[in-house]
């Protein structure tokens, strides 16, 4: 299998899900130009990361590529199977995760795609902040009483998760203001296969490990 990424990117999650398969990977961490080249838009023509390769197969969107590590890998236990208890509710989340919290970052991170106007740029990303707000608020709220989105194993879907509440701890409610979504970060930082993962990035976790 290989995977292509970028580092601090939603990518990060199916890398975190590869190090909890075990199995051989490889990671092609990309710049923008990379996934513009005609090389990578023969993959994924959209030019955006990620891509999973897998039997000389691409694969992309997250959701997609998740659901296929899960079905492919049923002895990594990382969610469970089409027709086991729990499927609707994966399906539930990371359909969540990648169309309503994702899309939210963007008018944050790329104001210039909405608007021309560089003085409202402050304003489309207030108006942003709040709609991820709306988005962990649900997740959090979900999270009460439970380890993790599934219930008390981890699942791709708190590996679908990392990355994007990762962004938001530089916001001006930082996601340290959600303290059980919080909690599913600091538990995910402590996994091996996370610091592995920031490692093979050269990243560091954004939350204060101090707090």
């Amino acid at each position: 299998m290989k995977l292509y990424s970028a580092p601090g990117t939603c990518g990060t999650a199916m890398q975190i899900v590869l190090e909890w398969i075990g199995k051989p990977y490889e990671v092609e961490h990309l710049d923008f130009a990379g996934m513009k080249s005609p090389e990578y838009m023969a993959l994924n023509p959209a030019g955006v990361v990620p891509t999973l390769v897998d039997h000389d197969t691409p694969l992309s969107e997250g959701l997609a590529i998740l659901l296929h590590l899960v079905d492919q890998n049923p002895d990594a236990k990382i969610g469970p199977a089409a027709g086991e208890n729990g499927r609707d509710d994966l399906y539930r989340w990371l359909a969540f995760i990648s169309a309503t919290l994702h899309p939210f970052f963007w008018p944050y991170f790329m104001p210039m795609r909405y608007i021309d106007d560089e003085a409202q740029y402050p304003a489309v990303r207030k108006a942003a902040e709040a709609r991820v707000d709306y988005a962990l608020s649900i997740i959090e709220a979900h999270l009460k009483g439970r380890d993790w989105i599934l219930g008390d194993k981890k699942s791709v879907a708190d590996a679908f998760l990392y990355p994007m509440a990762s962004w938001a701890y530089g916001f001006e409610k930082s996601t340290a203001k959600y303290p059980n979504i919080d909690r599913v970060i600091r538990q995910l930082i402590a996994d091996p296969a996370v610091q592995a993962v920031h490692a093979s990035q050269g990243t560091t976790p954004k939350v204060d490990l101090a707090a």
